[in-house]
C-alpha cells in the first residue's frame, strides 16, 4: 500500500473528510484556523501568497526539512501556492505556468485566445488606458473584475466614462458585458485525460444550479468540445476543473476556468445526481489513482443557495414545507431571527442552502418552483448604525 503524506493548501471540508475516511496523513496550510489536524502533522496558518518567492519563503519557514508525496489545492487562492510548493517539498510536480494561467484571468484569456477559443472582448486594466477608448472597444457597461479572485468578488459594472478611474484596479481585467444564460463544466482529469464531465446549468446565477443540465445533445457536444480544447490548451495534467461559459445566441463563449473543485454546493449536487463521492474522486485524481466513475446520472439535482439581501432576519418561512418534500436531500438554514445578513459581495456568501433531486428535469423544475415559493427569509431593513448579533 502506498504511504501518502499530503499537504493541503486552502482546505475544503469535503477534501478533509475524504482524507480522514481513507486514513491518509495530512498537514494543512490555511489562511484562517478552520481545520485541525493530528498532533503529528503540521497546521500552518498564514496568507496564501501570490508571489512565488513569498511562497518559497513560507515553505522554508513553516515546512523546513519536510517532505510530502502530494500537495493539493482546495481553493482558488491556493492554486499557485500549491504548484510552487510541490517542487520545494518533493511532491508530485505540476506546471507552475499552468497554475498561474488558471489563477490569473488575464493570462488565462491571453493564452486561450491564441488557441482560437471563443470569448468576449477584454483588456488589461492599465493606468494609461483612455476611458473613452475602453467604452468604444468594450461597449456599455464595462465589466471590471479582479484578475485573481473567484465568486464574483470585487466585480464592478461601469456605465460611464466618469465611473472609470484609470489604473485604480491595476490588478484587474476589463471585459465586454455579456447578457446571456451561463453554465459550467466540471471535469475530473487523470494523466492529461478527461475521465468524467458534468454540465451544470446556472438556472439563476448565484442562487440556483441544475446538476446535470438538461440541454439538447447538440449544445452538450459543443460545450464538451470547448471544455476539451481549453483543458488541452492549458496543459492540465490532473485534478479537477470548473469551466464557466456564456450561452449566447451565436454559440458558447468561454468565461473562465478554475483548477480546483467548484463552490456553490455543486459538489453536493454531483453526489446526489451521479451517485458517487466527488471529493473521493478529486482526491484520487490528485494522488494519481484509478477511480470508477458513473456512466450516467441517476437523478436531476438542484442547489438552491439562499441569500435574501442585507438586513436583520425577522423570521424564516417555509422550513416545514421544504422538509416535507421527498426530493430534498440536504437542507440547512444558517441564520436565525435577530441575525444580521451583510450585503452579498461574493457568491461564497449565503444564509443557507437546499439540495434536492428528482427523477426527471420536469420534476426538478416543479420542485424548484415549490421551494422558491415556500422558503423565504424575511428581513427587517438594516439601519445604518445596526450592531450585528451574528453575520452571515
Amino acid at each position: 500500500m502506498t504511504q501518502y503524506r499530503v499537504l493541503v493548501i486552502g482546505p475544503r471540508r469535503g477534501l478533509i473528510d475524504a482524507l480522514r475516511e481513507r486514513g491518509i496523513a495530512f498537514s494543512v496550510w490555511q489562511e484562517k484556523p478552520l481545520f485541525t489536524v493530528a498532533a503529528s502533522q503540521l497546521n500552518v496558518v498564514a496568507p496564501l501568497w501570490h508571489s512565488p518567492e513569498r511562497i518559497r519563503e513560507q515553505i522554508r519557514a513553516s515546512f523546513a526539512d519536510q517532505r510530502f508525496t502530494h500537495v493539493i489545492a482546495g481553493t482558488e487562492a491556493a492554486v499557485v501556492a500549491a504548484s510552487v510548493s510541490r517542487r520545494q517539498l518533493g511532491a508530485r510536480v505540476s506546471s507552475t505556468l499552468t497554475g498561474t494561467r488558471c489563477r490569473d484571468k488575464l493570462l488565462m484569456k491571453e493564452h486561450l485566445a491564441g488557441f482560437g477559443i471563443p470569448m468576449t472582448r477584454f483588456l488589461a486594466d492599465r493606468p494609461d488606458l483612455d476611458p473613452a477608448t475602453v467604452f468604444a472597444t468594450l461597449g456599455t457597461p464595462v465589466v471590471r473584475k479582479f484578475r485573481k479572485s473567484s465568486g464574483g468578488k470585487g466585480l464592478q459594472l461601469l456605465y460611464s466614462v466618469d465611473q472609470f478611474v484609470p489604473g485604480r484596479h491595476g490588478s484587474s481585467i476589463l471585459e465586454r458585458y455579456i447578457d446571456a444564460p451561463e453554465a459550467s463544466i466540471e471535469s475530473f482529469i487523470d494523466r492529461g485525460r478527461i475521465r468524467f464531465t458534468n454540465i451544470t446549468a446556472y438556472h439563476r446565477k448565484g442562487h440556483c444550479n441544475f446538476v446535470p443540465a438538461a440541454f439538447d445533445s447538440t449544445l452538450e457536444r459543443t460545450l464538451l468540445a470547448l471544455n476539451e480544447r481549453c483543458i488541452g490548451a492549458l496543459g492540465i495534467s490532473w485534478g479537477m476543473t470548473h469551466l464557466e461559459v456564456y450561452l449566447t445566441s451565436r454559440g458558447p463563449l468561454f468565461g473562465e476556468i478554475a483548477l480546483r473543485p467548484p463552490g456553490g454546493y455543486i459538489m453536493n449536487a454531483l453526489q446526489h445526481a451521479w451517485d458517487f463521492n466527488p471529493w473521493q474522486a478529486f482526491l484520487a485524481m490528485e494522488l494519481g489513482e484509478s477511480f470508477t466513475f458513473p456512466e450516467r446520472a441517476v437523478a436531476y439535482a438542484a442547489v438552491e443557495v439562499l441569500h435574501p439581501g442585507a438586513g436583520t432576519v425577522r423570521t424564516v418561512h417555509g422550513k416545514g414545507q421544504v422538509l416535507d418534500e421527498q426530493g430534498v436531500q440536504e437542507f440547512r438554514i444558517k441564520v436565525k431571527p435577530g441575525d444580521v445578513i451583510d450585503e452579498r459581495t461574493g457568491l461564497g456568501q449565503d444564509a443557507g442552502y437546499v439540495v434536492h433531486a428528482s427523477a426527471t428535469p420536469e420534476a426538478r423544475n416543479a420542485l424548484h418552483e415549490r421551494i422558491a415559493q415556500a422558503l423565504r427569509i424575511e428581513l427587517v431593513p438594516q439601519a445604518p448604525d445596526a450592531s450585528p448579533s451574528r453575520k452571515a
